[in-house]
């Protein structure tokens, strides 16, 4: 029976964790080029039951009684970066990626990756995130540069701004990523993409189907339920044990 109080305990464990991720996965819906995560299990490696009844002569033998499993755990959580709808908002200032790959954007100290493409320009003129990240684009020569555009008033066309006679071209990346926070990547084997296009007055939505999320939280949460009641019962069953069958009875 304590093994039932374990094994129902790591049940709740695991469905919090998957329930705090399908609602930050739901807090994101409009978050523009989300990508959802999903909670992967897997179970504790089953314990061995044994015992030492079987005598022979005055001798005990090892009696194998056979496996136990003793709950699951988390295993990983993995991101889904599949290709959300583009939504048009007809504002020049919102890009959305179609392909694997990513907008890069820089902090000044370091560089991150993002699929979110509903940018501004700075105070400085420089094309930006909402949160103030410098857009980074190719220069003529092919080389890294910040994005200068003064003002919304620009050329769109094959992935490159043309403004004033002068050309970015939108350096977009894929590799193996990784999420931060604020909607963010880092990633690893970084390398420029040839296969993405970019499409101006478009946001990517997040890659969330609202209904199937409502619903995996709704089995998630009586799952929880279920196994707190087993615990209950199962608390309830060795308060009994303790109280009325170990008494003594005078």
């Amino acid at each position: 029976m304590i093994r039932g109080l374990y094994i129902a305990s790591t049940g709740m464990i695991t469905k919090q964790i998957q329930q705090e991720n399908l609602t930050n996965n739901i807090a994101n819906l409009n978050t523009p080029g989300y990508k959802s995560d999903k909670v992967s299990f897997k179970s504790f490696n089953d314990v061995l039951i044994e015992n030492y009844d079987r005598k022979i002569g005055n001798k005990s033998f090892k009696n194998t009684l056979g496996s136990m499993p003793i709950g699951v755990s988390i295993n990983q959580t993995n991101t889904d970066f599949s290709q959300g709808l583009l939504e048009d908002t007809n504002r020049n200032l919102d890009f959305a990626i179609e392909g694997n790959c990513f907008f890069t954007v820089t902090d000044g100290l370091n560089e991150y990756y993002t699929r979110n493409g509903r940018f501004k320009i700075d105070s400085e003129g420089y094309l930006s995130t909402i949160d103030g990240k410098r857009v980074i684009g190719l220069n003529k020569n092919n080389q890294k540069t910040y994005i200068k555009l003064d003002s919304s008033n620009f050329q769109f066309n094959n992935n490159t701004i043309n403004i004033n006679g002068t050309s970015y071209k939108l350096y977009l990346v894929n590799g193996t990523m990784e999420k931060l926070n604020d909607n963010l990547m880092y990633g690893q084997n970084i390398q420029q993409s040839t296969n993405g296009v970019v499409h101006q007055g478009k946001i990517e939505k997040a890659n969330i189907d609202a209904i199937d999320l409502v619903t995996e939280l709704i089995t998630v949460m009586r799952n929880f339920e279920s196994n707190q009641k087993v615990i209950q019962s199962m608390d309830e069953t060795l308060g009994k044990t303790v109280n009325e069958i170990g008494s003594i009875n005078r």
